[in-house]
């Protein structure tokens, strides 16, 4: 009696213990798939596609885009105002004059935890400008959360170099 006692015993904490187990997150696919995320909105940005890029950021109230160019800094929080500036950039952005234009992004460190990510990168953008060879450097953070499965931009920093 005494082991068939044990044995249930130990058969009822054996289930427990592997149900209590979280699944393991592939860190090189989730790594991957952010990565493709940020990509695919600077893609987006290029083609100047306002409604693609909005695929890719969570739509609430803590939204917020924070750019830094030297002394001088813009922020914008919140969807509804961050939805506004995406259709402004799309709408506007002037490209008059620049030809070749190329961005390279060099990942530097991302980091997940469970369904949050951040993202450290430096993006390179190359162009002929009026037919001037011209670059610009920027390093950026990017944080993501992954909202039914997909992995979304909350928020995104870029300061200029």
């Amino acid at each position: 009696m005494k082991k068939i006692a044990c044995i249930l015993s130990s058969a009822i904490l054996l289930i427990f213990f592997l149900s209590s187990c979280k699944p393991k997150v592939n860190l090189e696919q989730e790594t991957e798939d952010i990565k493709t995320v940020i990509n695919a909105e600077t893609q987006a940005w290029i083609d100047k596609n306002p409604d693609k890029m909005k695929e890719y950021y969570i739509q609430d109230e803590y939204q917020t885009r924070l750019n830094v160019q030297d002394s001088v800094y813009s922020i914008t929080t919140g969807w509804d105002k961050r939805a506004t500036a995406i259709d402004t950039l799309a709408k506007y952005a002037d490209w008059v004059g620049v030809d070749q234009f190329k961005v390279e992004k060099e990942f530097l460190a991302i980091k997940v935890m469970d369904n949050t990510a951040w993202a450290i990168l430096k993006e390179t953008q190359n162009m002929t400008y009026y037919g001037s060879p011209a670059t610009t450097v920027a390093l950026i953070n990017v944080v993501l959360e992954k909202k039914e499965g997909e992995w979304k931009i909350s928020c995104f920093v870029k300061s200029t170099i």
